[in-house]
């Protein structure tokens, strides 16, 4: 396996301060930050409802879900998590 490359590529900013990334990021959320020496940094994001991230805020209930993935892909079911020690909606 060869390790990733990193493309450069020379963009001009358009008269409505665009840059054109290609087609295939058309539609990708990124975070936009902005360094000190001038550089732009785009980072790919993902959103998620707000009613669901409790759970990504949540380590032990982050673990739950893990280990019940990890174990339904082993082929391992009927087995029940009581989740009902963790908030419904924790913002």
């Amino acid at each position: 396996m060869s390790a990733p490359t990193t493309l450069h590529k020379l963009n001009t900013v358009d008269g409505s301060g665009r840059i054109n990334l290609g087609k295939t990021r058309a539609g990708t959320l990124y975070d936009v930050a902005y360094e000190p020496d001038g550089r732009v940094v785009l980072t790919p994001m993902v959103a998620i409802p707000e009613r669901e991230a409790w759970l990504y805020k949540n380590l032990d209930a982050m673990a739950l879900v893990d280990q019940g993935l990890s174990e339904l892909g082993q082929g391992m079911k009927g087995v029940s998590i009581d989740l009902s020690q963790f908030p419904e909606n924790e913002a």
